[in-house]
């Protein structure tokens, strides 16, 4: 007897108010799933670039320095200007580039916002019907 007392009629007020905090539990741990995902990939990415960056900044020096080394007098300044040239312009490609990827990324939390509009479009269905 109990038992019956415990569960709410189906389609009582009850019954729809907690499917409805069922409905918002799933979709808050949807949220907090894909904002986890979001960090991790953030720092991940973070944390690449400036390994890459003082990798990159370290071999450029050295680099640099051993053109310097092994260039003739008269030539060092033309040398070192076309190479500023060649490391400007792959500079900007790759800044490019990134800027391309970020727009083209989806939007954050998309799939959590596709579910809530799903959810919503089902439930104004019910409701008209």
């Amino acid at each position: 007897m109990t038992d019956n007392a415990q569960q709410p009629r189906p389609g009582s007020l009850r019954s729809i108010l907690g499917g409805l905090v069922s409905l918002l539990l799933t979709r808050a741990e949807l949220f907090g799933l894909e904002a986890q995902e979001q960090k991790e990939a953030l720092l991940f990415d973070v944390l690449t670039g400036v390994a890459a960056l003082i990798a990159f900044l370290v071999g450029l020096q050295a680099l640099l320095l051993f053109i310097m080394v092994l260039s003739p007098e008269p030539w060092r300044a033309l040398v070192l200007g076309l190479l500023a040239v060649v490391f400007l312009l792959g500079g900007t490609f790759a800044l490019y580039r990134m800027r391309r990827r970020l727009h083209s990324q989806p939007a954050p939390f998309s799939v959590t916002l596709n579910e809530v509009r799903k959810d919503w479009e089902i439930l104004n269905e019910k409701g008209s019907s």
